[in-house]
């Protein structure tokens, strides 16, 4: 049996992030119950964060202290502060709510075993039995479904209007039918765009009543915000970049504030973060979607490239799947092969470093570049689809304003035409009667 010593840490990580981080307690109490706790001390400090989140007052230290009723300074009040000063960081509260479910079905199956033992009787042993294999099916994200549950539901569905989120491309809205829980994954090569598409996307369902978390690696702020005003309000990019607007920019935008401010898009400096990190930040802000650029950048225990993302691209997917998010994630794309004179178009081998990200995304899209003509279309590849259709659609960026919109032809561009190559052809004068078959030339059958 696991030793009570052992199982503690996991119990007051998870009770400690719940005190430092108030956000966080409506999502652990939907994950938690009171019998994961194994001691009577961190049972009833579960049920009086419990109870002070039900009443709708703010979960602290104090608000806790007085549903336990205890002193300020007395045993309760010394136990609170142990739990917050021994949680290491509350950003791996999934992490500890994980061990603690583990640790919690390991208690309970080795004293259904112990009770098990000392059965006398076969009823008293195939009541054990049937706890146990109860237990067993009892994990987190088990869920059986017979046939007339499915029949039900299958129905209930089809007389409900089922909403899922649409594009700023009209296009993609006949054929991606994404929804919470979905991964997609928007890869691209360097420059061709795909922050730029992402920010589109993450705009229009930010303003369409989604709350969207925007986590960037790589780019700053204060640069994604000065793509998103070139885009949202059609102000000049290169002004902006040079803090060349003119007064009549600066008076739309008085006037465009308040539609601004309404959307629900935030940005998050997300340089060094781990999967469980964007997890704990996305939980606690209670993002409905959320954009990861990109998925290579992000932290990884793992020694090797190879394994740091494909942990990170499972990690994505679990946390999509279990939490109802859409994770939008942007990857890096292997550099193209050479074929002739053009790029060869990449397919979902070309996501870099890792063969998982194929197999967990729902969705992958492939952007990149028409030709090397320096206003070259874009082509959005939709590679992997597992709800539509896969295909092509073509693209004109708009790179003054920062936009992407349909092409006015959607379909390839025509291949030039190559100039034929010429030889030389050398004439020469033929002897006199020898070409048989040459009617001027005087010999046979003239």
């Amino acid at each position: 049996m696991v030793a009570e010593a052992e199982r503690l840490p996991a119990q007051w990580a998870v009770l400690g992030s719940m005190l430092l981080e108030d956000g966080l307690v409506g999502e652990v109490l939907a994950k938690v119950t009171p019998t994961d706790f194994t001691t009577e001390k961190c049972r009833m400090v579960f049920q009086a964060i419990r109870s002070v989140f039900a009443s709708g007052e703010p979960v602290d230290p104090v608000t806790v202290l007085n549903k336990l009723g205890g002193q300020e300074g007395g045993e309760w009040a010394r136990y609170l502060t142990e739990l917050m000063e021994t949680t290491p960081t509350a950003s791996n509260v999934w992490e500890y709510v994980r061990i603690l479910r583990e640790q919690a079905r390991l208690y309970q199956l080795n004293t259904l075993g112990e009770l098990l033992r000392e059965a006398a009787d076969l009823d008293k042993a195939g009541a054990y039995i049937g706890k146990i294999n109860a237990l067993q099916a009892d994990r987190p994200g088990v869920r059986i479904v017979n046939m007339e549950q499915a029949m039900m539901e299958f129905i209930e569905r089809q007389n409900t209007r089922h909403e899922y989120l649409t594009w700023p491309f009209e296009k993609l809205n006949d054929k991606l039918f994404v929804e919470g829980g979905d991964l997609v994954v928007l890869g691209g090569y360097a420059s061709a765009g795909k922050t730029a598409a992402a920010l589109m996307v993450a705009w229009w369902w930010a303003t369409r009543g989604k709350k969207v978390g925007f986590f960037s690696l790589e780019t700053g702020d204060k640069k994604l915000h000065d793509r998103l005003m070139a885009h949202t309000m059609k102000l000049d990019f290169g002004e902006i970049k040079r803090g060349e607007l003119k007064e009549a920019d600066f008076e739309a935008l008085a006037v465009a504030s308040p539609r601004l401010i309404k959307a629900g898009l935030e940005y998050i400096d997300a340089s060094g973060m781990s999967v469980a990190d964007i997890q704990a930040i996305a939980l606690s802000r209670r993002y409905d979607a959320i954009f990861v650029d990109y998925l290579q950048l992000v932290a990884g225990d793992a020694s090797h490239r190879y394994d740091i993302v494909t942990g990170v691209s499972i990690g994505l997917h679990r946390m999509a799947q279990s939490n109802g998010i859409t994770v939008v994630a942007l990857s890096q794309l292997s550099r193209p092969e050479k074929s002739g004179q053009a790029d060869k178009a990449p397919g979902m081998s070309s996501l870099r470093e890792s063969g998982q990200i194929e197999q967990d995304a729902d969705v992958i899209m492939l952007l990149y570049k028409e030709d090397d003509t320096p206003n070259a279309r874009r082509v959005l590849k939709i590679a992997k689809n597992k709800e539509g259709e896969v295909g092509m659609d073509y693209l004109a960026f708009d790179g003054r304003h920062q936009t992407f919109r349909a092409s006015v032809v959607d379909a390839p561009a025509p291949r030039s035409r190559r100039e034929p190559e010429y030889k030389q052809v050398e004439f020469r004068e033929l002897p006199q009667g020898q070409d048989d078959d040459d009617p001027f030339s005087g010999g046979r059958g003239a």
